[in-house]
């Protein structure tokens, strides 16, 4: 658990908080770069063209029909994650493997009503609709 917790941590901190880590490549550009693509992929898992698989990065669903813009911007996205991905297993000493399954799974919690995510078991499912604040803190409680 606490590994968990350090390799989510630092997966935070490398993407969104220390954009001066060293990712081998600008990890300014890297940000912006993932920043700006953010919309088209919200646009594209919207429409239910794409979704996150269990190794932390999109993919292409079954039947969907991608223009070639698309498909580069999907590219470059798995592109710049496996870069930050290396980074941080890398500092953390565990596998780039490793780190995209803890942020598939981070990726999972917080996923939009509708997407398409993969469970660890590789099934492809629609992420459900968001508990009420009340109903979480009640399952807190539980705890």
């Amino acid at each position: 658990m606490k590994k968990f917790l350090a390799i989510s941590l630092a997966i935070f901190a490398c993407a969104i908080v220390a954009p001066q880590f060293a990712f081998g490549a600008d990890s300014a550009t890297i940000k912006k770069n993932m920043a700006e693509r953010k919309p088209k992929i919200e646009t594209l898992k919207k429409a239910g063209s794409i979704g996150e698989n269990k190794a932390g990065y999109l993919e292409a669903m079954k039947d969907a029909k991608l223009s070639e813009d698309d498909s580069k911007l999907i590219e470059a996205e798995n592109a710049d994650r496996k870069t930050v991905y290396t980074a941080v297993a890398k500092q953390e000493k565990t596998t780039v493997e490793k780190v995209g399954e803890i942020r598939a799974k981070q990726i999972r919690s917080k996923a939009n009503e509708g997407d398409f995510i993969q469970e660890e078991d590789g099934k492809w499912v629609k992420a459900p609709k968001p508990a009420p604040k009340d109903e979480k803190k009640d399952e807190k409680k539980d705890k």
